[in-house]
């Protein structure tokens, strides 16, 4: 009797609605890299809780929970590998329900027809869930609620100037900090253009005093959270010195260290003296800069702008086809030469929803983008020269 209730005792099972586990599947694979030297972090963790399961992907720096509602007894533990489970997911048009038995290290899946019996490799210790950086979140006392619908606007508006340069790890993200009048800044650059946008400071975020670098790879995930239609109205977010964690209504968490790094004093290359201030219609301006930059298919074309009183021209070059040129008409007496990187500028001029105002100093000094419906977001160009 004893060794036959062993057997019974060694045999877990959970029972999951199908639609909401492939949502914390894709969660999860968004996290979890497909190529990885270390085997464990191939796999997501399902683990039992009093309401269902959560569903766990790391890469130790950026970690997903998900919970999923159901059935599932309280030692229910399986370690799966995650992109191999989603792909067969992917295939399965209709199902119900997902249905998992764990007898020893053999895990019976089961989704509507389709049987599936996966082995288990991996003990639970191998699985990295005690990342430091999380464990202080789970401490932490700073923590406040944004609007989804304005975190969203502020990652989307200046995500286009976070850095790629690996070796320029410190600009590989979003800097969050307390600005000045109690505003609650998000800002990044790659030293090429600067993008900035405010808000005034929910409450709780005054606390903040440093300002983290929220990582590109996290900036990434958060607004594909944030984007779907069923996103909850408001985030909790919360830090620490090494990590910070966005709750997304109550069943999913994006947890992320921050990037170790200082962020320059990005204030110091925000022009206050640019006394020229054009105003320009931005679709003209984009369509005119489409055509013009045509011409070069190089990513870092330049493009010269030529005000004169009434006018924009628009000259861009290519050093083996030629040169080609286009205007637009503004409303406006400034006198200037000076030039752009073409792509760099329409990235910028496509994030508008309004008029944008161009305010320049000289031809080699930054100038300002600003949105003429939306005071809260600023971008900085560096010039070129041509």
């Amino acid at each position: 009797m004893n060794a036959l209730a062993n057997i019974a005792a060694s045999v877990s099972t959970a029972s999951l609605d199908y639609s909401v586990f492939k949502k914390a599947m894709v969660n999860a694979c968004k996290v979890v890299e497909k190529k990885n030297t270390i085997p464990v972090l191939n796999t997501v963790l399902i683990t039992s809780n009093r309401k269902g399961v959560n569903v766990i992907g790391t890469d130790m720096d950026v970690y997903s929970t998900t919970l999923v509602a159901g059935k599932a007894d309280s030692d229910f533990l399986a370690i799966v590998d995650a992109h191999k489970l989603k792909g067969i997911m992917d295939k399965v048009k209709d199902a119900a329900n997902i249905n998992f038995t764990l007898d020893g290290d053999s895990l019976a899946v089961s989704i509507g027809k389709l049987k599936l019996t996966l082995k288990q490799e991996h003990e639970r210790s191998d699985f990295p869930e005690d990342a430091a950086f999380r464990t202080a979140l789970g401490k932490s006392n700073v923590s406040f609620m944004v609007p989804a619908a304005t975190l969203l606007k502020a990652m989307s508006k200046i995500q286009l100037a976070i850095s790629t340069e690996e070796t320029r790890y410190y600009l590989n993200g979003v800097f969050m900090h307390l600005a000045h009048d109690n505003r609650l800044a998000f800002v990044a650059t790659d030293g090429h253009r600067l993008a900035r946008f405010e808000i005034p400071a929910p409450a709780g975020a005054e606390a903040i005093e440093n300002g983290m670098i929220i990582p590109r790879k996290t900036v990434g995930e958060l607004l594909r959270l944030l984007k779907r239609k069923d996103c909850p109205i408001d985030i909790m977010v919360s830090v620490t010195d090494s990590g910070v964690s966005f709750l997304i209504g109550e069943d999913e968490l994006l947890e992320s260290k921050v990037v170790d790094g200082t962020f320059p004093n990005y204030l110091r290359v925000i022009p206050t003296q640019n006394q020229h201030k054009v105003p320009v219609r931005t679709a003209a301006f984009i369509d005119a800069l489409k055509q013009a930059s045509s011409i070069s298919a190089e990513k870092s074309r330049s493009s010269k702008l030529t005000l004169a009183p009434g006018e924009i021209a628009i000259t861009c070059y290519d050093p083996d086809f030629g040169h080609a040129s286009t205007e637009i008409t503004v409303d406006h007496d400034v006198t200037l030469e000076i030039g752009f990187n073409a792509g760099y500028l329409l990235e910028i001029l496509a994030q508008l929803d309004g008029g944008a105002m161009l305010e320049l100093g000289g031809p080699g000094d930054p100038a300002i983008v600003k949105d003429g419906a939306d005071d809260d977001v600023t971008y900085v160009m560096m010039p070129m020269r041509v």
